[in-house]
């Protein structure tokens, strides 16, 4: 029995909509090119949530609890980690100030993936 190229596009299809990347009703009939690109970016939206949960995992490997956080860095350095992981998961970025902020970058510096986690934070001088 061979595979074709119709079963291999409906095996992946039912497998991003089985796993709630994309709705059934979303995959376009008869336009392959369409379907390809809903694909792609339901792919993409789940490595960014991937890293995004690698993000959590890794703060909470250094730092054990949120509370530990709360008490070294403040209340603001909770809502500034959520911020982060919403540009991790966005493709986008956060601001911190350089002064401000030291320490709570410093800790995500330390992160095992602290150099991927940094890209989505624009360091801005503050006085």
């Amino acid at each position: 029995m061979t595979y074709s190229c119709t079963d291999f596009f409906d095996d992946v299809m039912r497998c991003l909509a089985d796993s709630g990347a994309i709705a059934t009703d979303d995959i376009p009939e008869n336009n392959l090119g369409a379907a390809a690109d809903l694909a792609v970016a339901a792919i993409v939206t789940m490595r960014r949530a991937s890293l995004c949960s690698n993000f959590v995992r890794e703060l909470l490997d250094e730092v054990e609890t949120l509370a530990n956080v709360a008490e070294e860095h403040g209340t603001g350095a909770l809502a500034f980690l959520f911020y982060l992981q919403a540009a991790v998961l966005n493709d986008t970025s956060v601001e911190a100030r350089s002064h401000h902020d030291a320490g709570l970058l410093a800790l995500i510096r330390r992160l095992p993936s602290g150099v991927t986690w940094m890209k989505h934070i624009r360091v801005v001088e503050s006085s």
